[in-house]
């Protein structure tokens, strides 16, 4: 009887207690308006939608209490059948960032750093060799990537054994922009976060994240160094596994790039240790020790322009969708990921792919969580104006500032499909040639037209230089070959000219092919665009054209020239020069700029 009472009393508290906890949940939607029971089907379905581009992808949605959905989808490795599972692992990219601006608020809860302080200050005297402008660089805009340094090699270049004091200490980029002015996503910014890091703890980064940020989350199956190898089980995961191009078709093979400048997106993980990271961001939970840290990590350090809409959070960029989210996305070779946290209803979402530059799964699956992505109200689409814009993340200076006009600048039109304002949420400021297009991630700005047709205008001179050797050395050999086979004696053009000029020709299809070679490494995203000998050729042909370009006023071998032949010296003398000043205009000769 009183066993019978007890086992009664306990239905009814059971029933009490969870029923209506189980029918909150049912009746508990997410930002997007989607039922929490019915995202895992969304998620399902979208998955079958895109099978064709899908190499292999891993999601979790999850909220402060625990995971809400989690999935695997498609393959590890194609070719021996190895499905994406709970065993997988991915590498971050840009994601590993965070790991960086976490340390930074630990030991400014530690009252260590001064998030305002010129960063010289933590610095060893006379590290920063390329700074222009008076306003100090500070923690802050390190964090808002608004230090004022466009695009850098650092990133591109495999691990050497070097530290990272060791690899920021040279070829540092040109500070383009005045500190606080620009947003310029730098991964030198970030690292250079992560080595004040080191100077402050005393630690080695990945000694210090190890020890801070991984061990009390629990994340046993993660990695973050230039080679992976402090965790083996993971470094031997990480070598089985092959990853693909955006069509999720076409292989990479294993991808494994050694990034000495690790802390800008060298990590790889698990999915479940990935979603330890995000939790414990989303929960506010282990990483700090006050609560008032949450709470400043969480507060806006830089705004879209003209709004009080955040655009950065001391490192967290936002992103719009039908609500605002707080994150971080990444891209390494052969793989892309995302943390997105919705803080104002405590849902987060994570994203791992194997695919180079993903955007199906990264950018627009977390539309079935957080809603449709915010797009740009009409007023910015009738402010802007069109003209010629570059990306703020761009080589300013050393033999990459040729990509400022090939590949960072564009031509937009004032239109309703203006890729600059449809990709993403964007605010237009400024007027004129002082106009910039702000979205997350960084800005793009109006180049003004004196600069971009004097580019051009250079550009175009060299490719008609170009073409014209091309011309002549062929006109040349084919009139010398006519002239041995049918036996109709030598030139009356002097030997030396006729030499010289082979070797001009030859010299500007020297720089054309090398060009071409280096040209197919930026479309392919082929990280040899950095090998030395590329800029050690164009440097050895550039003085050969130089010369080349001066030998007719040097000797007499002119004197008595008809005037077509005098004429046809001439011009192949201004085509060698119009080479070599591109040169030394883009700065091509510089292979010890890299």
């Amino acid at each position: 009887m009183k066993k019978s009472f007890i086992l009664t009393l306990l239905t009814i508290i059971t029933l009490g207690l969870f029923r209506p906890v189980t029918a909150l949940a049912e009746e508990q939607k997410l930002p997007s308006g989607t039922d929490l029971s019915q995202i895992g089907q969304k998620i399902q379905d979208f998955v079958k939608e895109h099978e064709k581009t899908t190499a292999g992808m891993a999601t979790t949605v999850f909220d402060k209490d625990g995971t809400i959905y989690q999935g695997s989808f498609g393959y590890m490795n194609k070719e021996k059948g190895i499905k994406a599972d709970d065993n997988s692992v991915f590498e971050w990219g840009s994601v590993g960032k965070l790991a960086i601006w976490v340390s930074v608020m630990q030991l400014w809860e530690e009252g260590k750093i001064d998030l305002d302080e010129d960063i010289r200050t933590y610095l060893p005297e006379g590290f920063m060799k390329t700074l222009r402008y008076d306003k100090p660089v500070t923690m802050t805009d390190l964090m808002n990537h608004q230090a004022g340094f466009g695009e850098s090699t650092h990133a591109y270049k495999e691990d050497k054994g070097l530290s990272i004091e060791e690899i920021l200490a040279v070829n540092q980029p040109e500070q383009s922009y005045e500190p606080g002015t620009m947003t310029a996503y730098s991964n030198f910014s970030a690292s250079l976060a992560a080595y004040i890091v080191e100077r402050i703890s005393g630690q080695d980064f990945s000694a210090y994240v190890h020890e801070h940020i991984f061990q009390p989350l629990g994340m046993k199956d993660t990695a973050l160094s230039a080679d992976f190898k402090e965790n083996p089980k993971i470094y031997q995961k990480r070598m089985e596994q092959i990853s693909y191009r955006a069509d999720g078709q076409t292989s990479m093979g294993t991808s494994y790039f050694h990034l000495g400048l690790y802390p800008a997106g060298n990590a790889v993980s698990t999915l479940a240790d990935f979603q330890k990271f995000a939790q414990a961001l989303l929960k506010k939970e282990k990483l700090f020790k006050h609560a008032e840290t949450w709470t400043t990590l969480y507060t806006a350090t830089s705004n879209y322009p003209g709004t009080d809409m955040p655009l950065n959070m001391h490192g967290f960029w936002t992103r719009e969708y039908g609500t605002t989210l707080v994150g971080h996305g990444g891209n390494s070779t052969g793989y892309s990921s995302y943390i997105l946290l919705d803080l104002k209803n405590g849902i987060g979402m994570t994203v791992m792919t194997n695919q180079d530059h993903e955007l199906v799964y990264n950018y627009e699956m977390p539309a079935l969580v957080f809603g449709p992505k915010k797009k740009t109200d009409s007023a910015t689409f009738d402010k802007f104006q069109s003209g010629n814009y570059r990306s703020a993340r761009y080589f300013a200076s050393g033999p990459m500032s040729i990509s400022r006009t090939l590949l960072y600048t564009q031509f937009v039109k004032k239109s309703k499909d203006n890729p600059l304002l449809t990709q993403n949420f964007s605010v237009v400021s400024g007027s004129g040639d002082e106009t910039k297009v702000t979205a997350s991630y960084g800005d793009n700005f109006r180049v003004k037209d004196s600069e971009f047709f004097t580019d051009w205008a250079l550009l175009i001179s060299a490719a008609v230089g170009i073409v014209f050797s091309i011309i002549l050395f062929l006109a040349r050999g084919g009139l010398d070959f006519f002239r041995f086979a049918f036996k109709k004696g030598q030139s009356k053009t002097p030997k030396s000219l006729r030499i010289w000029t082979y070797l001009t020709s030859l010299a500007g299809v020297g720089v054309a092919i090398n060009f071409l070679l280096l040209f197919n490494t930026f479309a392919t995203n082929d990280l040899s665009f950095l090998a030395s000998w590329r800029y050690i050729v164009f440097a050895g042909l550039g003085l050969i054209l130089a010369g080349c370009a001066v030998f007719p006023l040097l000797t007499k071998a002119r004197k008595g020239l008809s005037k077509s032949r005098l004429y046809l010296t001439v011009l192949t003398s201004l085509s060698a020069l119009a080479i070599v000043v591109n040169i030394l205009y883009w700065s091509l000769y510089q292979w010890w700029a890299l």
